[in-house]
């Protein structure tokens, strides 16, 4: 964990839902959560499907409240707040999604899919500046602004993806799958680039996934759930070392090894 301040500080959390079919009946997403991320550090929440990690980062974006529990943001809890006052938290909290298509509009261009963040969140810039600073920050030629996301490869989308959630220069990141749609070696380069990125921009990461080779690769703590409880955490590699559950064997056995293509910086047009 990070010695800096806390980021988000999550107290025994709970998400229940209620079906609404004839036989309707509770389902438990997330029981009894508690963890903290620290400025600087970049977490992995890590759990096979239904194991409540999606839930947990609509939580964290503020995008739904938990049943019971807190989640706060630098000391404030943020479930319950209206849009208005989290305003600010939305422009310091951005995500990435597994499938940059579900969230980059086709009939847009590229510049307009950077800005709109901008506009959206009333952040004054010089959008044709700063839609450049995005696509270079990337790796992706400036040319790109004008352009269609569907014209784009699946890396090269979700770099896109990547420089929109970097728009209002947030303080974290959450990352959910946002590697897993991709072929191995485009894997690899979107995942140095996350490191640099993170690096560069002073990032807080909270990386969402399945694949314990890819948060080796990527973070320095992990949470693991399992069925909506966590049953594991500690240091990323003081857990692969030495994993206490027999859940955490399993996906650590699992795990291939994934091998580090460094991308070669401002080369355009290139696949990933």
């Amino acid at each position: 964990m990070s010695e800096g301040s806390t980021i988000f500080d999550v107290q025994r959390v709970s998400k229940v839902y209620h079906t609404r079919s004839r036989h309707a009946h509770a389902v438990t997403a997330l029981n009894d959560v508690t963890f903290s991320v620290g400025e600087g550090d970049s977490m992995a929440i890590v759990g096979e499907s239904g194991s409540g990690k999606s839930t947990l980062s609509r939580l964290l974006l503020a995008l739904e409240a938990p049943t019971s529990g807190t989640v706060s943001y630098r000391g404030q809890v943020i479930s319950g707040r209206d849009e208005r006052e989290l305003r600010d938290f939305r422009r310091r909290v951005q995500i990435v999604f597994q499938d940059p298509m579900s969230s980059l509009d086709p009939h847009m261009k590229v510049h307009d899919l950077l800005a709109e963040p901008l506009r959206a969140l009333k952040i004054e810039a010089d959008e044709g500046e700063r839609v450049r600073e995005l696509l270079t920050s990337v790796e992706m030629p400036v040319s790109s602004a004008n352009r269609y996301a569907h014209q784009f490869s699946g890396g090269q989308r979700q770099r896109i993806a990547i420089a929109r959630a970097l728009g209002p220069s947030p303080e974290v990141l959450i990352a959910d799958e946002p590697v897993s749609a991709l072929d191995v070696s485009v894997r690899a380069q979107i995942l140095n680039l996350l490191t640099e990125l993170v690096h560069d921009f002073n990032l807080t990461l909270v990386f969402i996934s399945h694949d314990m080779a890819v948060v080796r690769h990527l973070c320095m703590s992990i949470v693991v759930l399992y069925r909506g409880n966590l049953i594991e955490m500690g240091k990323t590699e003081e857990l692969f070392a030495s994993p206490r559950e027999d859940y955490t064997k399993e996906l650590l056995a699992a795990a291939p090894r994934i091998r580090a293509v460094r991308a070669t910086r401002g080369v355009p047009g290139r696949e990933a």
